[in-house]
Protein backbone atom coordinates (compact mmCIF):
# COMPACT_ATOMS: atom_id res chain seq x y z
CA UNK A 1 0.00 0.00 0.00
CA UNK A 2 0.91 3.26 -0.55
CA UNK A 3 1.30 5.86 2.01
CA UNK A 4 2.50 9.48 0.74
CA UNK A 5 3.93 8.31 -2.17
CA UNK A 6 2.49 8.91 -5.93
CA UNK A 7 1.22 5.68 -7.23
CA UNK A 8 3.74 4.94 -10.38
CA UNK A 9 6.70 5.77 -8.32
CA UNK A 10 5.44 3.07 -5.79
CA UNK A 11 4.92 0.49 -8.18
CA UNK A 12 8.40 1.41 -10.06
CA UNK A 13 9.90 0.27 -6.86
CA UNK A 14 8.12 -2.52 -5.76
CA UNK A 15 8.76 -3.90 -9.26
CA UNK A 16 13.03 -3.95 -8.43
CA UNK A 17 12.19 -5.63 -5.33
CA UNK A 18 11.49 -9.20 -6.45
CA UNK A 19 14.52 -11.96 -5.20
CA UNK A 20 15.60 -14.65 -7.13
CA UNK A 21 16.43 -18.14 -5.09
CA UNK A 22 19.99 -19.24 -6.10
CA UNK A 23 21.19 -16.05 -8.31
CA UNK A 24 19.57 -14.50 -11.44
CA UNK A 25 20.81 -17.84 -13.84
CA UNK A 26 19.82 -20.31 -11.68
CA UNK A 27 16.24 -21.95 -12.21
CA UNK A 28 14.51 -22.94 -8.79
CA UNK A 29 14.17 -26.40 -7.95
CA UNK A 30 11.09 -28.45 -6.76
CA UNK A 31 11.22 -32.07 -4.93
CA UNK A 32 14.79 -31.46 -3.94
CA UNK A 33 14.72 -33.38 -0.09
CA UNK A 34 15.77 -31.77 2.88
CA UNK A 35 18.04 -29.46 0.59
CA UNK A 36 16.08 -26.73 1.58
CA UNK A 37 15.66 -27.11 4.97
CA UNK A 38 19.53 -28.16 5.63
CA UNK A 39 21.08 -25.14 3.80
CA UNK A 40 18.12 -22.96 6.17
CA UNK A 41 19.40 -24.56 9.23
CA UNK A 42 23.38 -24.46 8.18
CA UNK A 43 23.19 -20.78 7.01
CA UNK A 44 21.05 -19.34 10.08
CA UNK A 45 22.13 -21.27 13.48
CA UNK A 46 25.05 -19.56 13.92
CA UNK A 47 23.09 -16.43 14.15
CA UNK A 48 20.85 -17.63 17.24
CA UNK A 49 22.59 -16.40 19.83
CA UNK A 50 22.93 -12.91 18.09
CA UNK A 51 19.33 -12.39 17.56
CA UNK A 52 19.04 -12.77 21.49
CA UNK A 53 21.77 -10.51 22.04
CA UNK A 54 21.46 -6.68 22.81
CA UNK A 55 20.36 -4.40 20.00
CA UNK A 56 21.80 -1.71 18.93
CA UNK A 57 19.46 0.60 19.77
CA UNK A 58 16.83 -0.57 22.18
CA UNK A 59 14.30 2.36 21.69
CA UNK A 60 14.06 1.22 18.22
CA UNK A 61 13.23 -2.87 19.22
CA UNK A 62 10.78 -1.70 21.58
CA UNK A 63 9.01 1.17 19.43
CA UNK A 64 8.48 -1.45 16.69
CA UNK A 65 6.93 -4.47 19.16
CA UNK A 66 4.43 -1.15 20.53
CA UNK A 67 3.87 -0.16 17.06
CA UNK A 68 3.32 -3.58 15.61
CA UNK A 69 1.01 -5.00 18.27
CA UNK A 70 -1.14 -1.80 17.54
CA UNK A 71 -1.38 -1.58 14.08
CA UNK A 72 -2.51 -5.61 13.65
CA UNK A 73 -4.62 -5.47 16.91
CA UNK A 74 -7.99 -3.91 15.11
CA UNK A 75 -7.60 -5.98 12.02
CA UNK A 76 -7.50 -9.18 14.13
CA UNK A 77 -10.49 -7.52 16.09
CA UNK A 78 -12.18 -7.27 12.42
CA UNK A 79 -11.40 -10.94 11.45
CA UNK A 80 -12.60 -11.87 14.46
CA UNK A 81 -15.69 -10.16 14.12
CA UNK A 82 -15.89 -11.86 10.72
CA UNK A 83 -15.75 -15.76 11.93
CA UNK A 84 -18.11 -15.07 14.58
CA UNK A 85 -20.84 -14.13 11.51
CA UNK A 86 -19.33 -17.12 9.46
CA UNK A 87 -19.30 -19.39 12.31
CA UNK A 88 -21.81 -18.90 14.17
CA UNK A 89 -20.02 -17.86 16.95
CA UNK A 90 -17.94 -20.48 17.13
CA UNK A 91 -14.68 -18.87 16.73
CA UNK A 92 -14.09 -15.21 17.67
CA UNK A 93 -12.16 -12.30 19.30
CA UNK A 94 -11.22 -14.56 22.51
CA UNK A 95 -9.57 -17.58 19.82
CA UNK A 96 -8.58 -14.89 17.85
CA UNK A 97 -6.03 -12.64 19.81
CA UNK A 98 -5.01 -16.09 21.54
CA UNK A 99 -4.30 -17.66 18.09
CA UNK A 100 -2.10 -14.50 17.51
CA UNK A 101 0.12 -14.35 20.88
CA UNK A 102 0.39 -18.14 21.16
CA UNK A 103 1.83 -18.61 17.43
CA UNK A 104 3.33 -15.40 17.67
CA UNK A 105 5.38 -16.87 20.51
CA UNK A 106 6.39 -19.64 18.95
CA UNK A 107 7.79 -18.32 15.63
CA UNK A 108 9.27 -15.69 17.18
CA UNK A 109 11.65 -18.21 18.95
CA UNK A 110 11.35 -21.20 16.45
CA UNK A 111 11.80 -19.84 13.02
CA UNK A 112 14.74 -18.46 10.98
CA UNK A 113 13.45 -15.06 10.13
CA UNK A 114 11.97 -13.64 13.19
CA UNK A 115 11.28 -10.09 11.73
CA UNK A 116 8.42 -11.61 10.06
CA UNK A 117 5.15 -11.22 12.23
CA UNK A 118 1.89 -14.10 11.53
CA UNK A 119 -1.30 -13.77 12.51
CA UNK A 120 -4.73 -14.27 11.46
CA UNK A 121 -5.09 -13.27 8.09
CA UNK A 122 -8.10 -12.23 6.00
CA UNK A 123 -7.84 -15.20 3.76
CA UNK A 124 -8.05 -17.58 6.62
CA UNK A 125 -11.50 -15.88 8.51
CA UNK A 126 -12.95 -15.86 4.62
CA UNK A 127 -11.78 -20.20 4.23
CA UNK A 128 -12.92 -21.05 7.36
CA UNK A 129 -16.46 -19.21 7.16
CA UNK A 130 -16.98 -20.87 3.50
CA UNK A 131 -15.97 -23.87 5.23
CA UNK A 132 -18.33 -24.15 7.83
CA UNK A 133 -21.25 -25.84 5.80
CA UNK A 134 -18.97 -29.09 5.61
CA UNK A 135 -20.05 -29.72 8.88
CA UNK A 136 -23.40 -29.59 8.38
CA UNK A 137 -22.69 -32.22 5.14
CA UNK A 138 -21.49 -34.54 7.26
CA UNK A 139 -22.79 -33.97 10.43
CA UNK A 140 -19.94 -33.30 12.28
CA UNK A 141 -19.03 -31.39 15.30
CA UNK A 142 -17.14 -28.16 14.66
CA UNK A 143 -14.14 -28.68 16.52
CA UNK A 144 -13.47 -32.22 15.78
CA UNK A 145 -13.69 -31.63 12.04
CA UNK A 146 -11.65 -28.32 12.34
CA UNK A 147 -9.22 -30.44 14.86
CA UNK A 148 -8.61 -32.77 11.59
CA UNK A 149 -8.08 -29.57 9.02
CA UNK A 150 -5.50 -28.06 11.06
CA UNK A 151 -3.89 -31.55 11.19
CA UNK A 152 -4.28 -32.29 7.85
CA UNK A 153 -2.95 -28.60 6.34
CA UNK A 154 0.00 -28.75 9.51
CA UNK A 155 1.36 -32.29 7.85
CA UNK A 156 0.97 -30.32 4.36
CA UNK A 157 3.10 -28.00 5.23
CA UNK A 158 5.89 -30.17 7.14
CA UNK A 159 6.26 -32.67 4.07
CA UNK A 160 6.46 -29.67 1.22
CA UNK A 161 8.88 -27.88 3.41
CA UNK A 162 11.02 -31.03 3.87
CA UNK A 163 10.78 -32.50 0.00
CA UNK A 164 11.37 -28.75 -0.94
CA UNK A 165 7.81 -27.54 -2.44
CA UNK A 166 8.43 -24.17 -0.77
CA UNK A 167 10.40 -23.34 -3.84
CA UNK A 168 7.19 -23.01 -5.51
CA UNK A 169 6.71 -19.48 -4.48
CA UNK A 170 9.61 -18.33 -6.69
CA UNK A 171 7.35 -19.02 -9.80
CA UNK A 172 5.37 -16.45 -8.39
CA UNK A 173 5.27 -13.47 -10.18
CA UNK A 174 3.88 -9.70 -9.59
CA UNK A 175 1.11 -11.20 -12.15
CA UNK A 176 -0.48 -13.52 -9.62
CA UNK A 177 0.62 -10.90 -6.38
CA UNK A 178 -1.63 -8.27 -8.05
CA UNK A 179 -4.73 -10.60 -8.87
CA UNK A 180 -4.67 -12.00 -5.26
CA UNK A 181 -4.59 -8.35 -3.94
CA UNK A 182 -7.31 -7.34 -6.20
CA UNK A 183 -9.36 -9.69 -4.77
CA UNK A 184 -8.35 -9.07 -1.21
CA UNK A 185 -10.01 -5.36 -1.87
CA UNK A 186 -13.11 -6.81 -3.57
CA UNK A 187 -13.98 -8.92 -0.66
CA UNK A 188 -12.82 -6.36 1.92
CA UNK A 189 -15.50 -3.75 0.06
CA UNK A 190 -17.95 -5.92 -0.30
CA UNK A 191 -18.81 -7.62 2.82
CA UNK A 192 -18.23 -4.20 4.93
CA UNK A 193 -20.81 -2.56 2.88
CA UNK A 194 -23.05 -5.77 3.38
CA UNK A 195 -22.66 -5.89 6.84
CA UNK A 196 -23.09 -1.83 7.24
CA UNK A 197 -25.67 -1.74 4.38
CA UNK A 198 -28.04 -5.33 4.70
CA UNK A 199 -29.32 -5.31 8.43
CA UNK A 200 -30.94 -1.65 7.54
CA UNK A 201 -32.88 -3.33 4.15
CA UNK A 202 -33.74 -6.60 4.91
CA UNK A 203 -33.39 -9.30 7.57
CA UNK A 204 -34.89 -12.41 7.15
CA UNK A 205 -36.79 -11.16 4.56
CA UNK A 206 -38.82 -8.74 5.88
CA UNK A 207 -38.63 -4.86 6.37
CA UNK A 208 -37.36 -4.48 9.74
CA UNK A 209 -39.75 -1.76 12.10
CA UNK A 210 -37.05 -0.04 14.02
CA UNK A 211 -33.93 0.48 12.02
CA UNK A 212 -32.17 3.32 14.00
CA UNK A 213 -29.71 1.37 15.61
CA UNK A 214 -28.40 0.09 12.14
CA UNK A 215 -28.69 3.90 10.71
CA UNK A 216 -26.52 4.33 13.45
CA UNK A 217 -24.46 1.80 12.71
CA UNK A 218 -23.66 2.70 9.27
CA UNK A 219 -23.43 6.34 10.40
CA UNK A 220 -20.47 4.96 12.74
CA UNK A 221 -18.90 3.03 10.15
CA UNK A 222 -18.63 5.51 7.24
CA UNK A 223 -17.23 8.45 9.84
CA UNK A 224 -14.25 5.90 11.19
CA UNK A 225 -13.30 5.28 7.32
CA UNK A 226 -13.32 8.52 6.95
CA UNK A 227 -11.00 9.20 9.33
CA UNK A 228 -8.80 6.57 8.71
CA UNK A 229 -8.70 7.53 4.99
CA UNK A 230 -7.79 11.13 5.73
CA UNK A 231 -5.27 10.53 8.01
CA UNK A 232 -3.49 7.48 6.02
CA UNK A 233 -1.81 10.49 3.85
CA UNK A 234 -1.21 12.85 6.74
CA UNK A 235 2.51 12.17 6.30
CA UNK A 236 2.28 14.54 3.11
CA UNK A 237 0.04 16.90 4.96
CA UNK A 238 1.88 20.45 5.07
CA UNK A 239 0.23 20.76 8.36
CA UNK A 240 2.38 19.70 12.11
CA UNK A 241 6.14 18.51 12.38
CA UNK A 242 7.38 15.60 10.36
CA UNK A 243 6.63 13.15 13.75
CA UNK A 244 3.08 14.68 14.35
CA UNK A 245 2.31 13.54 10.50
CA UNK A 246 4.25 10.02 11.04
CA UNK A 247 2.02 9.14 14.20
CA UNK A 248 -1.09 10.23 12.53
CA UNK A 249 -0.39 8.50 9.59
CA UNK A 250 1.13 5.09 11.21
CA UNK A 251 -1.66 4.98 14.08
CA UNK A 252 -4.72 6.13 12.26
CA UNK A 253 -6.59 3.12 12.42
CA UNK A 254 -6.34 3.10 15.96
CA UNK A 255 -7.43 7.13 16.00
CA UNK A 256 -10.24 6.24 13.80
CA UNK A 257 -11.72 3.71 15.86
CA UNK A 258 -11.15 5.62 19.43
CA UNK A 259 -13.12 8.60 17.14
CA UNK A 260 -16.07 6.37 16.32
CA UNK A 261 -16.37 4.88 19.58
CA UNK A 262 -16.37 7.96 21.13
CA UNK A 263 -18.60 9.62 18.88
CA UNK A 264 -21.39 5.82 19.50
CA UNK A 265 -21.22 7.27 23.31
CA UNK A 266 -23.08 10.85 22.44
CA UNK A 267 -26.38 11.50 23.48
CA UNK A 268 -29.20 10.75 21.42
CA UNK A 269 -26.77 8.40 19.02
CA UNK A 270 -26.78 4.96 21.64
CA UNK A 271 -30.46 5.09 22.51
CA UNK A 272 -29.93 1.69 24.38
CA UNK A 273 -32.43 1.41 27.72
CA UNK A 274 -34.67 -1.42 29.12
CA UNK A 275 -36.73 -1.85 25.70
CA UNK A 276 -34.16 -1.41 22.93
CA UNK A 277 -30.57 -3.00 22.86
CA UNK A 278 -28.71 -0.03 21.13
CA UNK A 279 -25.97 0.23 18.89
CA UNK A 280 -24.34 -3.31 18.22
CA UNK A 281 -20.64 -3.68 19.48
CA UNK A 282 -18.04 -6.31 20.13
CA UNK A 283 -19.41 -9.29 21.07
CA UNK A 284 -17.46 -10.19 24.22
CA UNK A 285 -17.35 -11.31 27.94
CA UNK A 286 -15.58 -8.67 29.88
CA UNK A 287 -14.09 -9.46 32.12
CA UNK A 288 -12.96 -12.38 30.22
CA UNK A 289 -13.80 -15.66 32.00
CA UNK A 290 -10.84 -17.90 30.46
CA UNK A 291 -13.30 -19.82 28.74
CA UNK A 292 -13.55 -20.59 24.93
CA UNK A 293 -16.63 -18.40 23.07
CA UNK A 294 -18.28 -21.02 22.44
CA UNK A 295 -19.90 -24.00 25.40
CA UNK A 296 -16.82 -26.22 24.71
CA UNK A 297 -14.03 -27.17 26.86
CA UNK A 298 -10.58 -25.50 25.70
CA UNK A 299 -9.17 -29.23 24.77
CA UNK A 300 -10.77 -30.88 21.34
CA UNK A 301 -11.59 -34.64 21.35
CA UNK A 302 -11.21 -35.18 17.91
CA UNK A 303 -12.90 -38.48 17.78
CA UNK A 304 -16.29 -37.01 19.03
CA UNK A 305 -18.98 -36.18 17.30
CA UNK A 306 -16.75 -37.46 13.83
CA UNK A 307 -16.79 -40.11 11.52
CA UNK A 308 -14.16 -41.56 9.12
CA UNK A 309 -15.82 -39.73 6.49
CA UNK A 310 -15.87 -36.69 8.39
CA UNK A 311 -12.43 -37.00 9.27
CA UNK A 312 -11.64 -37.59 5.15
CA UNK A 313 -13.51 -34.32 4.11
CA UNK A 314 -11.86 -32.53 6.25
CA UNK A 315 -8.35 -32.97 4.33
CA UNK A 316 -10.11 -30.27 1.91
CA UNK A 317 -10.35 -27.57 3.88
CA UNK A 318 -6.60 -28.67 5.08
CA UNK A 319 -5.18 -28.84 1.74
CA UNK A 320 -6.69 -25.24 1.10
CA UNK A 321 -5.07 -23.89 4.10
CA UNK A 322 -1.65 -25.14 2.49
CA UNK A 323 -2.35 -23.67 -0.87
CA UNK A 324 -3.39 -20.43 0.80
CA UNK A 325 -0.24 -20.55 3.04
CA UNK A 326 2.26 -21.55 0.47
CA UNK A 327 1.15 -18.36 -1.22
CA UNK A 328 0.09 -15.80 1.21
CA UNK A 329 2.91 -16.69 4.12
CA UNK A 330 6.04 -16.69 1.69
CA UNK A 331 4.94 -13.38 -0.48
CA UNK A 332 5.22 -11.90 3.19
CA UNK A 333 8.58 -13.77 3.98
CA UNK A 334 9.72 -12.12 0.71
CA UNK A 335 8.27 -8.48 1.54
CA UNK A 336 9.89 -8.90 4.66
CA UNK A 337 13.45 -9.37 3.30
CA UNK A 338 13.16 -7.18 0.53
CA UNK A 339 17.07 -5.61 -0.27
CA UNK A 340 15.78 -2.09 0.47
CA UNK A 341 15.61 -3.32 4.01
CA UNK A 342 19.44 -4.20 3.77
CA UNK A 343 19.40 -7.43 6.06
CA UNK A 344 22.68 -9.25 7.06
CA UNK A 345 21.34 -12.36 7.98
CA UNK A 346 20.33 -15.08 5.17
CA UNK A 347 16.49 -16.02 4.60
CA UNK A 348 15.06 -19.52 5.92
CA UNK A 349 12.34 -20.03 3.51
CA UNK A 350 11.71 -24.14 4.00
CA UNK A 351 12.86 -23.94 7.47
CA UNK A 352 9.95 -20.92 8.43
CA UNK A 353 6.92 -22.97 6.57
CA UNK A 354 7.60 -25.83 8.74
CA UNK A 355 7.88 -23.68 11.92
CA UNK A 356 4.50 -22.79 10.51
CA UNK A 357 3.29 -26.48 10.22
CA UNK A 358 4.28 -27.05 13.99
CA UNK A 359 1.48 -24.14 14.52
CA UNK A 360 -0.86 -25.89 13.50
CA UNK A 361 -0.67 -28.29 16.41
CA UNK A 362 -1.72 -25.68 19.26
CA UNK A 363 -4.94 -24.87 17.17
CA UNK A 364 -5.91 -27.89 16.45
CA UNK A 365 -5.84 -28.82 20.31
CA UNK A 366 -7.51 -25.70 21.47
CA UNK A 367 -9.51 -24.63 18.57
CA UNK A 368 -8.22 -21.58 17.53
CA UNK A 369 -7.71 -20.46 14.04
CA UNK A 370 -4.80 -20.76 12.47
CA UNK A 371 -2.10 -17.97 10.83
CA UNK A 372 0.71 -16.81 8.20
CA UNK A 373 2.76 -14.01 7.78
CA UNK A 374 0.90 -10.81 7.94
CA UNK A 375 0.75 -8.33 4.70
CA UNK A 376 1.20 -5.09 5.76
CA UNK A 377 2.30 -5.75 9.07
CA UNK A 378 5.48 -7.75 8.60
CA UNK A 379 6.86 -5.30 6.11
CA UNK A 380 6.13 -2.59 8.08
CA UNK A 381 7.52 -4.17 11.44
CA UNK A 382 11.27 -4.72 9.19
CA UNK A 383 11.00 -1.02 8.46
CA UNK A 384 9.99 0.17 11.91
CA UNK A 385 13.26 -1.98 12.75
CA UNK A 386 15.26 0.17 10.45
CA UNK A 387 17.64 3.62 10.85
CA UNK A 388 16.65 5.08 7.19
CA UNK A 389 18.43 8.17 5.91
CA UNK A 390 16.33 9.82 2.84
CA UNK A 391 18.52 10.85 -0.30
CA UNK A 392 17.95 12.10 -4.10
CA UNK A 393 19.13 9.90 -6.55
CA UNK A 394 20.15 10.66 -9.79
CA UNK A 395 17.01 11.58 -11.44
CA UNK A 396 15.90 13.81 -9.33
CA UNK A 397 13.79 11.32 -6.85
CA UNK A 398 13.92 11.17 -3.00
CA UNK A 399 14.78 7.80 -1.99
CA UNK A 400 14.53 6.27 1.39
CA UNK A 401 17.82 3.99 2.32
CA UNK A 402 17.91 1.72 5.38
CA UNK A 403 21.79 1.76 6.62
CA UNK A 404 20.98 -0.26 9.54
CA UNK A 405 17.66 -2.95 10.40
CA UNK A 406 17.57 -4.66 14.03
CA UNK A 407 17.70 -8.17 13.27
CA UNK A 408 16.56 -9.83 16.42
CA UNK A 409 13.66 -11.85 18.08
CA UNK A 410 12.80 -9.11 21.01
CA UNK A 411 10.47 -7.27 18.93
CA UNK A 412 8.52 -10.25 17.39
CA UNK A 413 8.33 -11.61 20.94
CA UNK A 414 7.15 -8.54 22.79
CA UNK A 415 4.27 -7.69 20.56
CA UNK A 416 3.40 -11.44 20.59
CA UNK A 417 3.19 -11.14 24.66
CA UNK A 418 1.05 -8.36 24.09
CA UNK A 419 -1.79 -9.91 22.72
CA UNK A 420 -1.77 -11.83 26.01
CA UNK A 421 -2.40 -8.68 27.83
CA UNK A 422 -5.01 -7.70 25.41
CA UNK A 423 -7.03 -10.64 26.44
CA UNK A 424 -7.24 -9.26 30.25
CA UNK A 425 -8.37 -6.42 28.70
CA UNK A 426 -11.45 -7.26 27.21
CA UNK A 427 -13.59 -4.46 28.71
CA UNK A 428 -12.07 -1.65 26.74
CA UNK A 429 -12.68 -3.78 23.35
CA UNK A 430 -16.38 -4.65 23.96
CA UNK A 431 -16.82 -0.40 23.91
CA UNK A 432 -15.85 -0.76 20.42
CA UNK A 433 -19.07 -0.76 17.87
CA UNK A 434 -19.24 -3.19 15.23
CA UNK A 435 -19.91 -0.18 12.79
CA UNK A 436 -16.22 0.64 13.78
CA UNK A 437 -14.93 -2.63 12.82
CA UNK A 438 -16.41 -2.62 9.20
CA UNK A 439 -16.08 0.83 8.38
CA UNK A 440 -12.60 0.09 8.79
CA UNK A 441 -12.63 -3.03 6.72
CA UNK A 442 -13.74 -1.06 4.47
CA UNK A 443 -10.79 1.14 4.37
CA UNK A 444 -8.79 -1.70 3.83
CA UNK A 445 -10.42 -2.44 1.07
CA UNK A 446 -9.95 0.79 -0.09
CA UNK A 447 -6.45 1.11 0.64
CA UNK A 448 -5.84 -2.33 -1.81
CA UNK A 449 -7.15 -0.91 -4.39
CA UNK A 450 -4.96 2.40 -4.22
CA UNK A 451 -1.88 0.22 -3.78
CA UNK A 452 -2.71 -2.15 -6.63
CA UNK A 453 -1.18 -2.57 -9.93
CA UNK A 454 -4.35 -3.57 -11.55
CA UNK A 455 -6.48 -0.47 -10.22
CA UNK A 456 -4.00 1.74 -10.90
CA UNK A 457 -3.88 0.51 -14.71
CA UNK A 458 -8.00 0.63 -14.77
CA UNK A 459 -7.57 4.65 -13.22
CA UNK A 460 -5.17 5.34 -15.92
CA UNK A 461 -7.58 3.72 -18.63
CA UNK A 462 -9.80 7.09 -18.03
CA UNK A 463 -7.48 9.69 -17.48
CA UNK A 464 -7.25 11.85 -21.36
CA UNK A 465 -3.75 9.97 -22.69
CA UNK A 466 -1.59 12.98 -23.01
CA UNK A 467 -2.06 13.59 -18.99
CA UNK A 468 -1.23 10.36 -18.48
CA UNK A 469 2.51 9.68 -16.81
CA UNK A 470 5.48 8.86 -18.77
CA UNK A 471 6.02 5.99 -16.65
CA UNK A 472 8.02 2.79 -18.22
CA UNK A 473 4.91 0.71 -18.77
CA UNK A 474 3.43 3.19 -20.80
CA UNK A 475 6.40 4.47 -23.10
CA UNK A 476 7.43 0.33 -24.05
CA UNK A 477 3.96 -1.01 -24.19
CA UNK A 478 1.06 -0.46 -26.85
CA UNK A 479 -1.79 0.82 -24.42
CA UNK A 480 -3.96 -1.37 -26.08
CA UNK A 481 -1.43 -4.74 -24.76
CA UNK A 482 -1.75 -2.99 -21.44
CA UNK A 483 -5.81 -2.72 -21.54
CA UNK A 484 -6.03 -6.39 -22.95
CA UNK A 485 -3.38 -7.49 -19.72
CA UNK A 486 -5.45 -5.70 -17.14
CA UNK A 487 -8.65 -6.66 -18.30
CA UNK A 488 -7.20 -10.47 -17.73
CA UNK A 489 -5.89 -9.93 -14.38
CA UNK A 490 -9.31 -8.16 -13.13
CA UNK A 491 -11.94 -11.20 -14.95
CA UNK A 492 -9.37 -13.69 -12.68
CA UNK A 493 -9.39 -11.23 -9.82
CA UNK A 494 -13.60 -11.46 -10.09
CA UNK A 495 -13.82 -15.10 -10.72
CA UNK A 496 -12.11 -16.24 -7.44
CA UNK A 497 -14.03 -12.96 -5.39
CA UNK A 498 -17.43 -14.43 -7.01
CA UNK A 499 -16.56 -18.77 -6.40
CA UNK A 500 -15.46 -17.29 -2.32
CA UNK A 501 -18.75 -15.58 -1.79
CA UNK A 502 -21.54 -16.88 -3.81
CA UNK A 503 -20.46 -20.83 -4.90
CA UNK A 504 -20.93 -23.34 -2.62
CA UNK A 505 -17.99 -24.55 -2.86
CA UNK A 506 -16.59 -21.47 -1.91
CA UNK A 507 -13.33 -22.93 0.63
CA UNK A 508 -11.72 -24.02 -3.07
CA UNK A 509 -10.79 -20.32 -4.00
CA UNK A 510 -6.96 -21.24 -2.31
CA UNK A 511 -6.81 -23.13 -5.15
CA UNK A 512 -7.65 -21.02 -7.61
CA UNK A 513 -5.21 -18.58 -6.63
CA UNK A 514 -2.30 -21.49 -6.75
CA UNK A 515 -4.04 -21.77 -10.53
CA UNK A 516 -2.66 -18.22 -11.21
CA UNK A 517 0.63 -19.41 -11.54
CA UNK A 518 0.43 -21.89 -14.35
CA UNK A 519 -1.93 -19.47 -16.68
CA UNK A 520 0.51 -16.85 -16.14
CA UNK A 521 3.01 -19.53 -17.07
CA UNK A 522 1.57 -21.26 -19.81
CA UNK A 523 -1.32 -18.77 -21.01
CA UNK A 524 -0.16 -15.26 -20.72
CA UNK A 525 3.00 -15.81 -21.71
CA UNK A 526 1.29 -16.88 -25.15
CA UNK A 527 -0.48 -13.94 -25.23
CA UNK A 528 2.10 -11.20 -24.46
CA UNK A 529 5.24 -10.86 -26.23
CA UNK A 530 8.75 -11.01 -23.80
CA UNK A 531 9.49 -7.94 -24.84
CA UNK A 532 5.96 -6.49 -23.60
CA UNK A 533 5.78 -8.85 -20.30
CA UNK A 534 9.36 -7.12 -19.25
CA UNK A 535 7.47 -4.32 -18.41
CA UNK A 536 3.75 -5.72 -17.78
CA UNK A 537 5.06 -8.47 -15.04
CA UNK A 538 8.82 -7.82 -14.06
CA UNK A 539 10.04 -10.26 -11.55
CA UNK A 540 13.14 -9.15 -10.70
CA UNK A 541 15.41 -6.04 -10.37
CA UNK A 542 17.45 -5.39 -13.33
CA UNK A 543 21.76 -4.62 -12.88
CA UNK A 544 20.90 -1.48 -13.65
CA UNK A 545 18.16 -0.49 -10.80
CA UNK A 546 20.91 -2.67 -8.74
CA UNK A 547 23.82 -0.49 -8.98
CA UNK A 548 21.97 2.41 -8.21
CA UNK A 549 20.60 1.32 -5.37
CA UNK A 550 23.70 0.36 -4.21
CA UNK A 551 25.50 3.58 -4.84
CA UNK A 552 22.70 5.11 -2.76
CA UNK A 553 23.46 2.71 0.52
CA UNK A 554 27.39 3.50 -0.30
CA UNK A 555 26.72 6.90 0.01
CA UNK A 556 24.37 6.99 2.98
CA UNK A 557 26.33 4.62 4.66
CA UNK A 558 30.11 7.41 4.36
CA UNK A 559 27.44 9.98 5.57
CA UNK A 560 26.53 7.93 8.75
CA UNK A 561 30.32 7.42 8.96
CA UNK A 562 31.45 11.03 8.55
CA UNK A 563 28.57 12.28 11.42
CA UNK A 564 30.30 9.34 13.85
CA UNK A 565 33.53 11.03 13.17
CA UNK A 566 32.27 14.24 13.52
CA UNK A 567 30.58 13.46 17.06
CA UNK A 568 34.11 11.71 18.51
CA UNK A 569 36.11 14.60 17.21
CA UNK A 570 33.57 17.36 19.01
CA UNK A 571 33.47 15.11 22.45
Amino acid sequence: MNQGNTPTIAAEEERGQQPVLGGPDEEPRLFVPFKGMKEDLSGRLPFYADDWGAPKSFFTVFNSAIYTFVIQLVPALIFAELMTTETEGNLAVVEVLLSKGILGVIYAVFSGQPIVITGVTAPVAILLGASYQLIEQYNADYFAFFFWTCFWAGTLHMISALVGLVSLVWHITPFTTQVFELFIGLTFVYTSIKELVEPISFTNGELQDDRSQQYATLLIGFITMWVAWTLHSAETWPFFTRGVRVFLTSYNTVIAVVMGTAFSYLPGVDLSDDDQIGIYRVNVTAPWDWQPTADRKWVVNPLKGIDGRGIAAAFVPGLMLFLLFIIDHNVSSIMTQQTKFNLQKPPTFHWDFFVLGLTFIPCAILGIPPGSGLIPTSPLHARALCTRRYLVDDHGVEREVVIHCEEQRWSGLGQALLMFVSLVSLKVVSWIPKGCLFGLFLYMGMCAFHGNEVWERIILAIIQPSKRPATALVRNVAWGRVMMYTAIQFSLAFAVFATAQFASIGYIYPALLIVLVPIRSYVVSRIFSADDLKFLDPSSQSAEEFAEAQALLGKALRMETDSDTSEESSN
